[in-house]
């Protein structure tokens, strides 16, 4: 994302009216990811673009020992799903209204993640809008700064074209290795654990559609600034 993108997104006003939920506008000076986890709290995880909220609090829930952040674009799921996560009344898990990319770029240590999720991202299908993907030639480096050393990259797809994308630029980065025993582990774990559930999974199952998902693992070497 350009500067100017990067100024503009973070300048759009997206309405986070209900005050008390546990959600936080990023605004033009998005706090740091470290002054947003309790102290309690070692394992740290983000979920990128939560929607409504389904996996972050199934996961929540699952291992409350776990810091859960989902980092929402829009702030109307935000919203929502800050407000499901106050009904349930567990206290491990935050919404945040901002770009994911940017958040990981510049308000985080780097290996401060123990995993990140990211559930069907927006495939932006027309070709001139490709660039705004979230996994882009960039993303391994991004990805990698982000984990923790051995940290995982939990993703699913149901778009067979940004799969492929997806295994091309990930599996062709040193920074990062798919782990099909994860995979394997996570897919036939409870869920919160990994990849379930989420609506657009609840969607797309219906609708028969395929449902591509990999783990990707952090590789050894330093974590850039």
């Amino acid at each position: 994302m350009s500067v100017g993108g990067k100024l503009s997104f973070r300048r759009r006003a997206r309405l986070v009216e209900a005050s008390g939920l546990p959600v936080i506008e990023g605004g033009e000076d998005p706090p740091r990811l470290v002054t947003l986890v309790p102290e309690e709290f070692e394992q740290v995880e983000i979920e990128v673009g939560p929607g409504k909220g389904a996996f972050l609090i199934a996961a929540a829930e699952a291992r409350p020992e776990t810091f859960l952040l989902g980092i929402e674009a829009a702030a109307g799921y935000a919203n929502l799903a800050a407000e499901r996560l106050q009904n349930s009344g567990l206290k491990n898990g935050l919404l945040l209204v901002d770009n994911a990319a940017l958040f990981l770029r510049d308000r985080m240590d780097p290996g401060s993640l123990d995993r990140l999720h990211v559930y069907f991202p927006d495939p932006w299908p027309k070709r001139r809008h490709r660039g705004r993907r979230f996994f882009n030639e960039k993303a391994p480096e991004l990805i990698h700064r982000a984990l923790k050393p051995n940290g995982l990259l939990l993703l699913a797809t149901d778009n067979a074209a940004y799969a492929g994308q997806i295994c091309r630029v990930l599996g062709a980065s040193p920074l990062l290795s798919r782990d099909h025993a994860a995979e394997a582990e996570l897919r036939s774990s409870p869920p919160g654990h990994g990849f379930s559930p989420t609506d657009f999974e609840r969607k797309y199952r219906i609708e028969g559609r395929i449902i591509r998902r990999y783990a990707f693992r952090r590789q050894p070497g330093p974590a850039q600034e």
